[in-house]
């Protein structure tokens, strides 16, 4: 284990501030490729490994492909979109949150690039199916596309991560290097990076 733990200092410096989400947090997305005791050690896309802290109680969702027929009114979702031609927004990911799942906190990114909602109703349209949302800041139609992923999120256990899971965690880091994990999303393996 001793092994194990000395990749923490090496690969923990590779992480970009680009993918910071405040200034004491960290978002990365990885496949798990090894499991010991309170330690994964995730492979990154940029080729590298970085060794993640397991033994908090971290806000954890594994995800499943879904489809526009799982969206109804009432649910809560988290939308990421993208202005579309005629400057509405077309969703570009949608996470439907199960009951019992774990949340986001309701904050929009970027020129309202995620949104935390609840669906209001769904409508046809020639462009896709539109949802009308509401979140904190009103009602807002958000266009369904022929490319949008949608994810159902369900909630899970830290236990649950497996080798081969493909995961998606965000955390602080510690003082010898390592990311304490505070939040996880589980995909299926080869599902690419999960969203968080």
């Amino acid at each position: 284990m001793h092994r194990f733990a000395s990749l923490i200092i090496a690969s923990a410096v590779a992480i970009t501030p680009a993918q910071a989400q405040t200034a004491n947090e960290l978002r990365i997305s990885g496949t798990v490729e090894k499991l010991g005791g309170n330690l994964a050690a995730l492979s990154l896309s940029q080729g590298i490994s970085l060794v993640v802290r397991l033994d908090s109680v971290p806000r954890v969702n594994a995800v499943a492909k879904g489809s526009g027929s799982d969206l109804k009114a009432g649910s809560q979702v988290s939308i990421q979109a993208k202005s579309g031609q005629s400057g509405d927004l077309v969703a570009t990911q949608i996470v439907l949150f199960a009951p019992g799942s774990n949340r986001p906190d309701a904050e929009s990114g970027p020129d309202n690039a995620q949104r935390v909602a609840t669906i209001k109703n769904t409508n046809a349209s020639p462009e896709g199916p539109v949802l009308t949302v509401a979140d904190k800041d009103g009602d807002r139609k958000i266009t369904i596309g022929p490319d949008t992923a949608i994810w159902i999120a369900r909630a899970a256990r830290i236990t649950d991560i497996k080798v081969g899971s493909a995961v998606t965690v965000t955390g602080v880091k510690r003082e010898d290097g390592s990311l304490q994990v505070l939040r996880a999303t589980i995909g299926p393996a080869g599902s690419g990076n999960p969203p968080l």
